[in-house]
């Protein structure tokens, strides 16, 4: 429930933004140029991707990376480049954990994700497990990599995850981010990327207490 908690407490502050600018009690506009000058740099695409993989490969938390990709790029973008450090960091932190050290292993191997996989690792698991919000990555790329989960189902679902996860947080960001600029009022059209994420949480927290909280294995 922690990594759901957590998807809350970021849908209310991106919805007290964009209440806060739509009141005039806060301006993002001077900080928002200051900021989307980096979308110039032709460098920036590239390293974020890298960072990504980097921090994937050490079992951290790569997906904070989204905050500056969803400020800066318009959802498509942002999302292809999440997408894509995404699946090159989790196949580099799959790869890797196949050769850890008997210690690493049986450190991961307490992780309740580990014993998930240790027993559904087919395609429909991982995907679940990647679209399901407030899942760690890190832990999925690790277990998938000592269990040698088959790299097939591991690419796709891992590409599925990203891209779903990826396109609804960067959408989020987006628009809580640069409402000002649409001079619009607050309706459901305007919302619909907080709205999504509000559904797309809500629908995590219904998937666990329904499918892993009733046994040794829940997460």
């Amino acid at each position: 429930m922690r990594g759901n908690l957590k998807i809350l407490i970021l849908i209310s502050i991106l919805a007290a933004g964009i209440i806060a600018q739509k009141m005039g009690l806060l301006d993002l506009t001077r900080a928002m140029d200051e900021i989307e000058y980096l979308a110039d740099f032709w460098w920036l695409p590239p390293a974020a991707v890298l960072l990504q993989v980097v921090l994937y490969l050490f079992a951290l938390p790569g997906s904070v990376v989204i905050w500056t990709l969803g400020v800066i790029y318009q959802p498509m973008t942002a999302t292809l480049l999440f997408l894509t450090g995404g699946i090159c960091g989790s196949l580099a932190a799959y790869f890797f954990a196949a050769h850890l050290s008997v210690s690493w292993t049986a450190r991961f191997s307490r992780s309740k994700i580990f014993n998930i996989l240790q027993k559904n690792s087919g395609f429909l698991h991982l995907c679940g497990l990647r679209c399901l919000p407030g899942f760690p990555h890190s832990l999925i790329n690790y277990s998938a990599g000592i269990l040698q989960v088959k790299i097939l189902p591991f690419i796709m679902s891992t590409t599925i995850g990203f891209a779903i996860k990826g396109y609804i947080y960067c959408s989020a960001i987006y628009t809580a981010f640069h409402f000002e600029e649409e001079k619009s009022a607050i309706t459901v059209m305007t919302v619909w990327p907080l709205l999504l994420l509000a559904g797309f949480s809500m629908l995590g927290i219904v998937i666990r207490k329904k499918f892993f909280n009733g046994s040794k294995q829940a997460l």
